[in-house]
């Protein structure tokens, strides 16, 4: 009798196993025949974990081979077209959404992802608008857009002093410029290290905050930016493998936007330099674009989604290790540096950010 109870018990067991297993399911409401995929950032990239067929009925059900340990994960239909969860393998996670607005699903199941709902929600009427603005290329705008910055700035420093423990916190904090929130930057990951100890997104964020602590220290082992001095040249492959310098460009003055697909506020600032740029590139204006992302597609999709129409965009995909990090001690982006028509250093860093752009540009061409 004790042999029978013992198989029983394991049976139980094992069913329980599988019947229990971590599963993320719902519906894409006019996805049906679509691929969804469930992506996460394993070695340096973007990687699919599972994917599945959504059904003729919008309905779909994807359960992991595999345990998920906490992690910022991707459930989407394209580059363009996903939602972030934030989840593991203790979650069952419901997600009703809509074809093409994967971004607006609703999320059951998952506190976390939920979090970031939340938080992307108190900040979109004022980031739409701020788009909507920095689009009208209206110098007579300028005080709204610099009013909505702050006030995103100001809610989203609330939103990360509160929940600095959870890892929704990750994806709010890069709508914080890492120089002038440092201290927030620093309590989130020390708030999520032991929750996120196994990932490499995680990881990846650690890293970029400690150069960023180390700022004082690089800049005085030399290589500083300084106005009125020579810019040293870059060069670098631009995405159909061409190498293009710096040095092409002289005679013309020279914006060089070092900035990421991933970075936030360099995305958020892009506009800005797209409008300077139609406004003063018949005049000899130029934008040499270095990227400091790791994966090619997205770098190309950000450049065409932005709209950054000019021809120079260059990058060695090797992020922080980049060469345009060490040769010219960047801690932070979006970084750029505006030189003349010799190739002198006229302005760099904050003074080249917003309204500010502008009026150092305007220095230089009348």
């Amino acid at each position: 009798m004790k042999k029978i109870i013992l198989a029983f018990s394991i049976i139980s067991s094992l069913y329980a196993c599988t019947t229990d297993h971590q599963h993320i399911k719902g519906s894409i409401n006019g996805g049906h025949g679509e691929t969804l995929y469930l992506f996460a950032f394993r070695d340096g990239e973007d990687v699919i974990l599972d994917s599945t067929v959504i059904d003729e009925k919008d309905q779909f059900e994807l359960i992991p081979t595999s345990g998920l340990f906490k992690d910022i994960y991707r459930l989407g239909l394209s580059d363009n077209d996903f939602l972030i969860l934030i989840t593991d393998s203790t979650e069952k996670v419901t997600v009703n959404g809509k074809f093409g607005e994967l971004k607006k699903s609703v999320v059951e199941g998952s506190p976390s992802t939920i979090q970031v709902g939340e938080f992307m929600s108190s900040i979109s009427a004022p980031l739409e608008e701020l788009f909507e603005l920095m689009a009208l290329e209206d110098t007579a705008v300028e005080p709204k857009i610099m009013e909505l910055q702050k006030n995103i700035e100001i809610t989203t420093r609330t939103y990360v002093d509160g929940h600095a423990n959870d890892p929704a916190s990750l994806i709010a904090i890069q709508y914080l410029d890492p120089i002038n929130n440092m201290d927030m930057f620093e309590k989130v990951v020390m708030g999520c290290k032991n929750i996120l100890d196994k990932s490499e997104y995680f990881e990846s964020f650690a890293v970029y905050i400690d150069k960023q602590k180390n700022l004082a220290q690089r800049n005085s082992a030399g290589g500083r930016i300084e106005i009125g001095q020579p810019l040293s040249n870059i060069s670098l492959p631009n995405p159909s493998g061409q190498i293009m310098s710096i040095t092409d460009l002289k005679g013309k003055v020279v914006l060089i936007d070092c900035w990421a697909s991933w970075c936030g506020p360099c995305r958020r600032e892009n506009p800005n330099v797209v409008k300077n740029y139609n406004q003063f590139h018949a005049k000899g204006f130029e934008v040499f674009s270095i990227s400091l992302d790791a994966d090619k597609g997205q770098w190309q999709n950000a450049i065409q989604q932005d709209k950054l129409s000019w021809p120079y965009h260059v990058s060695d995909l090797k992020q922080w290790e980049s060469v345009v990090v060490s040769q010219w001690k960047v801690e932070s982006i979006p970084y750029s540096i505006l030189i003349d028509k010799e190739g002198i250093v006229r302005a760099f860093g904050d003074m080249l950010r917003g309204e500010n752009l502008e009026k150092e540009i305007k220095k230089l061409i009348p």
